[in-house]
């Protein structure tokens, strides 16, 4: 990752030079980042036999392949507790899956698409590039045709073309970790309609390109307090922004769809993107959910609650969850199918299960800490305050017999930052909307499953009586 590449960023309103030295938490982020490269040193696991190219970019052909990588991924994910939903981990296999599931990409007179995706994966691969992906489009207008609504930012579209390559004007929004990745991924989800045709792209670019601004949302930290107040805000800022394009030149060799609606809706299921980055995704979300199930169980010990059954219910109801959703991974690489071109694939009705389940059990984990920690976590002082005349008396009036003052305060200073605080709170709507609408998705799970098998025995019976 080379930040001081002459990016264009905007943080807090402010134009940024140097992301790490003017921002503490950015650094702090930078750091849990590179811990997926630093794996690649510590676990030669984390790389592909006789290369350096990283394990989530592998092309799997087994089982064995497929829980290689979940591995990887699990690893990855503890170093940032599961709370970094967009590490470079989470693309690298969709970019694996685009390049050998391109067929429908096509070619033009300028540009072999099937082709530039699997340049692209080289490309990524071998360098080992941090790719964020950018596929919202600002919501503007729903009620019409995103080709209809009168503004220039309304999603990245094509302003002109030539032999050299595309001109493309617009914006996309919730680009995640955009401000420390290498390179940007652009494209749509389905939804583009008959006169949206200058906006049905894909491309590829880094994101130091010119005529691109980053413009990030407002900073979760609270850098006037120490990481003991704020452990998970001073530490993950997970950062997401809106990303515009302003006259950006795009060359043909970075292009993957070019005003071609079908291929634009059908990116992200047919290069089975979707699957492969949903592997790693719901990998991370266990890791997650863990974590914050950790929290609940030892505010719970360390306050004494854990002896009443109605909360052994409620923590039971955590572990319980962890070990279903440990089922559905399982599951997704148990019923994986090998497709044409030889990538096993995970089954992505098993993924679709547990990304609509895991926000909801992750709600209630977050629910039973703020019922556990109560008013105690409104009233924690600060840990500066164990550093002056103070001391003594906080160590004497918060201990008691289970914990000791210091560690109490942290303890509840975490459970207010990953329920109360702003960190906690937009990581609880991330588990709920990162993978799409929980309602369109449960909804489309029903319309796609195969419900022969289930309604047949009903009517098997029914015509046996």
């Amino acid at each position: 990752m080379k930040l001081k590449d002459g990016r264009n960023i905007y943080i807090n309103g402010k134009s940024v030079n140097n992301i790490l030295e003017e921002h503490k938490v950015f650094e702090n982020t930078y750091k849990y980042i590179k811990k997926y490269y630093q794996l690649q040193e510590e676990r030669n696991y984390h790389t592909i036999y006789e290369s350096n190219i990283s394990t989530t970019f592998l092309k799997p052909q087994t089982k064995e392949d497929l829980k290689l990588k979940r591995d990887v991924y699990y690893d990855i994910a503890k170093e940032s507790y599961g709370m970094l939903g967009r590490t470079p981990d989470f693309m690298n296999p969709g970019i694996m899956s685009l390049k050998y599931h391109n067929d429908f990409l096509g070619e033009n007179e300028y540009a072999d698409f099937k082709q530039n995706a699997i340049n692209y994966y080289n490309y990524i691969s071998e360098n080992d590039l941090f790719v964020s992906h950018a596929s919202i489009n600002p919501q503007i207008d729903r009620s019409k045709k995103i080709s209809e609504i009168e503004n220039d930012y309304s999603g990245v579209h094509v302003k002109g073309y030539d032999e050299n390559g595309i001109l493309v004007q617009g914006a996309k929004m919730i680009v995640t970790l955009a401000p420390l990745a290498d390179e940007l991924l652009i494209f749509n989800m389905p939804g583009l309609k008959d006169g949206d045709e200058n906006y049905a792209i894909a491309f590829s670019t880094p994101v130091n390109t010119e005529g691109i601004k980053v413009i990030t949302r407002k900073t979760y930290d609270k850098p006037e307090y120490s990481l003991a107040d704020y452990p998970l805000s001073n530490s993950l800022e997970e950062i997401d922004a809106y990303v515009i394009f302003d006259n950006v030149s795009i060359p043909w060799d970075k292009v993957f769809v070019f005003k071609d609606i079908e291929a634009s809706n059908s990116f992200f299921d047919k290069s089975k993107i979707r699957h492969h980055t949903g592997h790693q995704d719901i990998t991370r979300g266990l890791v997650k959910l863990e974590f914050i199930s950790g929290v609940a169980i030892e505010l719970a010990e360390k306050l004494g609650l854990n002896k009443f059954v109605n909360i052994q219910e409620e923590l039971g109801y955590l572990t319980t969850s962890i070990e279903l959703v440990k089922g559905g991974i399982l599951l997704c690489e148990e019923n994986a199918q090998l497709t044409k071109e030889g990538v096993l694939t995970p089954d992505i009705d098993a993924i679709q299960a547990v990304r609509y389940h895991l926000p909801q059990i992750y709600k209630r984990a977050v629910d039973l800490i703020q019922k556990l920690a109560a008013g105690s976590m409104l009233s924690v002082p600060t840990m500066g305050d164990y550093q002056n005349e103070n001391r003594n008396i906080l160590i004497e009036s918060l201990k008691s017999p289970l914990v000791e003052s210091e560690y109490r305060s942290k303890l509840l200073n975490l459970s207010w930052d990953v329920t109360g605080e702003t960190f906690g709170q937009r990581q609880k709507v991330y588990e709920y909307y990162h993978a799409g609408d929980p309602m369109r998705l449960s909804a489309m799970h029903y319309l796609t499953y195969p419900k022969e098998k289930l309604t047949k025995t009903v009517r098997d019976l029914l015509e046996s009586v």
